[in-house]
């Protein structure tokens, strides 16, 4: 006999045992009882029935001997009758009163891990006090489903109960994580991630694929409040479902592979420390035959705004020297692009970068590098447009001056002669690229230099991930773009060749006229 068969027969005589054991006992919830513990007794000694043909005797006599085990445990509770002279009460102790606690405890805590469908029909029915056929109709499954996941459900509970469970490191002290995209649309992703839930679920999965009860206990929250979250992970194609289980469907990655990423990165500028100060200095001897112009100009402000130029091109054109190839594939949400996860606090060398922020007349580009500044330009702050736009027009006026002063402080613009100017460069986007283009030769080396630390980072990504993660090779090629660039402004200061400037200088921020 197979626990398959037995199973089949169980299910298939489950009321006559159960009515049957009502017969004996005369109560349907002590009957109830008991014949969930035959049934669990003939699913666990299944094997003991070496001829199928006698099995449903087999059944009979199991059900007998524990409605008789039964009789005899409530004997020997069985209460007398007190005289009427007696004087006295019963008092439940304080240790009852404690274990009566803890089960009800326990109780609750197994039902908030029973998963939807089980939770519904066990709630109806013991604490609802609703029939099987009421459940039926409200759940939409047939009589014999309802009674099959009561008969489930209890094992469930009983097991649970009787276990002591394991609640993750996620329940109570959530690692930090970080979700990123890169792509054509980003629609529903960013807005899941705005809570600590959905990354810890992911995490949680990255570490080890669970069932929805393992990741329930594991983060440490109720069924009916993950249930949500899982499901839209899940049409996100985020969480994965193979049989019981959900798997992740992103790569995640940490501090330790950009540290790596940085380390390659930083080694091959200084292995090439005296190529690019040589570029730089060519670069700088085209600026006089251009419309450049910058507040507080001096050679060591020319020399940050040819490196950049220099960096900035190389890195664009870097892809298209990469053996790794980005395909950009279909995303859940009918976008093509990568989403991806960060593991824990990811130190960058960037506040943010904003490579071609759009104006009336031009555009503007931002690299905050820590190292340089602690006064990050970003566009899109609150009133920081209104004062772009007017030093870009030299306006006196400006519908922010509460962020007017701030810029001012914070040495982004001046005003001078009642005009709001600039703090940072400024030159025509046709000179610009004059200049990129007397340089193609310097650029294209850094380019070649670009893909090889990126195809780099590619490789380590994909040995550090399962290989079930196919896309983790051109991941790694995406998150790594930025670390040529990220990189070259702490080697070229650890040189002394450029310095940071004086403090009304702004060498990171820099505006092109259309």
């Amino acid at each position: 006999m197979t626990k398959e068969q037995m199973e089949q027969i169980v299910l298939a005589n489950m009321q006559k045992i159960y009515l049957y054991c009502v017969r004996r006992l005369g109560n349907a919830t002590d009957a109830e009882d008991v014949a969930s513990d035959v049934t669990v007794e003939l699913l666990s000694s299944y094997s003991r029935v070496k001829d199928d043909k006698a099995v449903l005797g087999y059944v009979w006599a199991v059900a007998d001997n524990l409605c008789r085990n039964y009789w005899r445990r409530a004997a020997k509770q069985a209460t007398v009758e007190i005289p009427e002279d007696y004087v006295g009460m019963y008092q439940i102790t304080a240790e009852e009163d404690m274990i009566h606690r803890e089960d009800i405890s326990l109780l609750r805590r197994e039902l908030a891990l029973l998963s939807k469908m089980y939770r519904e029909v066990m709630i109806g029915h013991y604490i609802r006090r609703e029939s099987c056929e009421e459940i039926s109709q409200k759940l939409g499954i047939s009589v014999t489903n309802v009674k099959q996941y009561l008969f489930e459900g209890r094992k469930k509970v009983k097991k649970g109960m009787e276990m002591q469970r394991e609640y993750g490191v996620y329940s109570y002290a959530p690692e930090k994580f970080s979700f990123d995209f890169w792509g054509d649309n980003s629609t529903g992703y960013w807005e899941l991630f705005q809570r600590k839930l959905p990354g810890s679920i992911m995490l949680s999965v990255w570490d080890k694929p669970k069932t929805l009860e393992e990741l329930s206990t594991d983060v440490g929250v109720a069924m009916p409040y993950l249930e949500e979250d899982v499901a839209k992970l899940e049409d996100l194609q985020l969480l994965v479902k193979k049989g019981s289980k959900y798997h992740c469907g992103m790569v995640i990655y940490d501090n330790e592979f950009m540290s790596e990423v940085r380390r390659t990165a930083a080694d091959t500028i200084r292995d090439n420390i005296e190529l690019i100060k040589a570029a730089v200095e060519k670069g700088k001897s085209f600026l006089d035959d251009t419309d450049y112009s910058c507040y507080m100009d001096d050679e060591n402000v020319r020399g940050w705004f040819i490196l950049m130029l220099i960096f900035w091109e190389a890195v664009q054109d870097s892809e298209a020297k990469m053996k790794t190839q980005l395909t950009f594939p279909r995303l859940a949400n009918g976008y093509n692009g990568y989403v991806m996860g960060m593991r824990g606090e990811i130190k960058r060398n960037m506040a943010g970068i904003y490579g071609r922020y759009a104006m009336k007349n031009g555009y503007l580009r931002a690299l905050n590098y820590y190292a340089l500044t602690d006064k990050n330009v970003n566009p899109f702050a609150k009133g920081a447009r209104d004062v772009l736009l007017a030093c870009e027009a030299r306006d006196g006026e400006t519908a922010e001056l509460e962020t007017l002063t701030e810029m001012i402080e914070n040495k982004i613009v001046h005003v001078e002669d009642g005009k709001i100017c600039p703090n940072f460069a400024e030159i025509s986007d046709k000179d610009y690229m004059a200049i990129a283009e007397k340089l193609s030769e310097e650029i294209d080396v850094m380019a070649s230099v670009a893909a090889k630390i990126r195809d780099t980072a590619a490789d380590v990504l994909a040995a550090k991930v399962p290989k079930e993660y196919a896309e983790a090779r051109e991941i790694g090629g995406i998150v790594s773009m930025w670390s040529l660039l990220e990189n070259v402004v702490s080697v070229i200061l650890e040189t002394g060749y450029l310095t940071k400037g004086s403090d009304e200088q702004n060498v990171t921020t820099f505006y092109f006229r259309t």
